[in-house]
């Protein structure tokens, strides 16, 4: 075949060889086959600089699947699963613009950026990324994604099917103590206080609590849940939702409560799992512990009727919301 050398300049007839020869790739030598071309001009060799016969982009894709790591292919199909650009993504993971790019046309990703990558697999990360970095996007830009990562993450992760419901209420304010909705909490906090099996009632109830008290003392809650006024008192809005998910997970189990073997009193809810205590700052550990303590022995109706009596419950109605403003007044 006739080509242009890069070394002569000239057209001339050219010979393939094949060679095999060591690459350094991270201080790893890795032995790949590639291709030279011999000019009939001048002698000389030089590299085929096609992408499919680049030893460079044999040598990465070797190494990446010694260090099991994402190949380009993956990367770019993982952001458009998403609906994102590059220059989104870029700026929710924080990264350089151009970063992104180059990994995605073969450049070698390191290792820290590789985990990033990996963890976008599941769209439940990608949704609190999101969430949490909500001023990189605009607020339209931000709904359209969230819609379509929770339609991708309710299909993958029972867990999250409730986010569609919770999808409204996305706006930080004294509604949600201040504080981001953080799912992983709110679930760590519920196993917690199921250790030893509760009626729902109790639990809603101590939930309220943990996230009120702490606002009272720190002026930020813990979950970020929205609390509203139902008639057996303050509940976390779509508690049903949660406690049928974690049961749903076999994270929780349910079981019917009897008094003395004949009257039905109600489902006790008991952790399977043990909840990730890391999860947790010093300030929310201290206020789980206290409002544990503070309300043991009390029964489903005595914490019901304590918790009528909070002025946020009294001057609401029932389905309305329950500003976390109302904890300087909280009775504990």
């Amino acid at each position: 075949m006739k080509e242009t050398c890069p070394i002569c300049e000239k057209e001339s007839q050219v010979k393939t060889l094949n060679k095999r020869e060591p690459i350094n790739v991270r201080g790893e030598l890795i032995d790949v086959d590639y291709e030279v071309l011999t000019c009939d001009e001048c002698g000389e060799q030089y590299m085929n600089t096609e992408t499919e016969h680049d030893p460079f982009v044999y040598a990465y894709s070797i190494y990446r699947k010694k260090h099991n790591m994402l190949p380009p292919e993956e990367i770019k199909e993982i952001r458009r699963k998403y609906g994102l650009t590059q220059g989104e993504l870029s700026g929710l993971l924080g990264w350089g613009g151009a970063t992104l790019s180059r990994y995605e046309n073969g450049a070698l990703q390191d290792k820290t950026h590789d985990n990033q990558l990996k963890l976008l697999r599941d769209p439940r990360n990608v949704l609190k990324i999101v969430v949490e970095n909500s001023n990189v996007l605009c607020e339209q830009r931000r709904n359209q994604l969230l819609t379509n990562i929770e339609k991708l993450a309710k299909d993958e992760y029972p867990i999250v099917r409730f986010l569609e419901e919770w999808g409204a209420d996305r706006e930080i304010s004294a509604y949600s103590g201040y504080k981001s909705f953080d799912l992983d909490k709110l679930i760590n906090c519920m196993l917690y206080f199921c250790k030893d099996g509760l009626l729902k009632t109790v639990i809603n109830k101590l939930l309220f609590y943990a996230d009120f008290k702490h606002f009272k003392e720190y002026q930020i809650g813990i979950t970020g849940t929205r609390y509203v006024h139902l008639p057996y008192g303050p509940v976390p809005k779509n508690y049903d939702i949660y406690l049928a998910t974690l049961v749903n997970e076999r994270a929780i189990n349910a079981n019917e409560v009897f008094y003395d073997g004949k009257d039905f009193v109600g489902e006790e809810y008991k952790s399977v799992e043990a909840p990730t205590m890391t999860s947790f700052s010093d300030s929310e550990l201290k206020i789980l512990a206290t409002v544990k303590e503070y309300f043991k022995g009390y029964s489903a109706k005595a914490i019901s009727d304590f918790s009528h009596a909070e002025q946020g419950y009294q001057e609401t109605t029932t389905g309305q919301s329950i500003s976390y403003e109302y904890a300087k007044y909280l009775r504990m």
